[in-house]
């Protein structure tokens, strides 16, 4: 059964109970914080079995799906109220195979840390940035991965979860110009979702990509949270690899062609 959250006693601490430290899981109670079920652009559902209990649980910001599916869930079921949602693009596990049509895929690897590393950052001038200059650095950084928003809508979601505490964000600051930049893009209470992780082109090679991946991660770590990443595919595997995140999940995006 897919229940709508309006239909639920309490919707988050439902799906925390099964979540498992499950990244998106993390998504959906992240975005459940930051947006209530009230707002038209936000819709969430939990999804059970037979016998009414919590196996998953679905969330929709626009038009853009995120899925926590586990190994109780009923795919079929999943696949036929995802063909008719209206969706653009579905983010969930690859563990799973949705049977749906008009779609192309991408899939990457989910990495995950939960030890903090050894990292002395005294001589690195961390800030929390300005959203403008942060958004001008990740543009500056874009390629075929990941294309960033629009600055208006990037400014209004980034401004509105920094203030719920739903989302930090990180930068070193070199000669007066952000060197490196990195965020959470969810939070919830055993996890966080790392993104948007840039270096200026012009001061790669020098240690600040790396640097700000363990300050952030040292951070959330120490509250005890599991620091995971989405990697694109065959992208950035040496980096992460020598920071010592390791695969935990395949992650994949259904993107449809309206």
């Amino acid at each position: 059964m897919i229940i709508s959250a309006n239909q639920v006693n309490d919707f988050k601490t439902s799906v925390e109970k099964i979540s498992d430290n499950d990244p998106f899981a993390c998504r959906i109670i992240s975005l459940y914080n930051s947006y209530q079920p009230d707002l038209a652009f936000v819709d969430y559902w939990l999804i059970s079995n037979v016998d009414g209990v919590c196996t998953g649980a679905a969330a929709r910001s626009g038009t853009n799906f995120v899925l926590f599916i586990t190994d109780g869930c009923d795919l079929e079921e999943i696949s036929s109220f995802m063909r008719v949602a209206g969706a653009s693009s579905i983010l969930c596990s690859g563990k799973y195979n949705l049977d749906l049509f008009g779609y192309k895929k991408t899939t990457g690897a989910v990495l995950v840390r939960n030890t903090p590393f050894e990292f002395e950052s005294d001589g690195l001038n961390i800030v929390e940035p300005d959203i403008k200059d942060a958004y001008d650095l990740i543009v500056r950084c874009a390629d075929d991965n990941f294309r960033p928003p629009l600055f208006e809508d990037f400014y209004v979601d980034v401004n509105h979860k920094l203030r719920h505490k739903t989302m930090r964000m990180y930068a070193i600051s070199c000669n007066g110009n952000l060197a490196a930049v990195a965020m959470t893009v969810a939070e919830c209470g055993d996890g966080a979702v790392l993104g948007a992780v840039s270096c200026d082109p012009d001061y790669r090679k020098q240690g600040y990509g790396s640097g700000i991946v363990k300050y952030i991660s040292n951070r959330l770590i120490e509250e005890n949270k599991a620091v995971f990443l989405h990697r694109a595919k065959n992208a950035n595997a040496a980096f992460y690899d020598n920071l010592g995140f390791k695969q935990s999940d395949e992650w994949c995006e259904y993107i449809f062609e309206r």
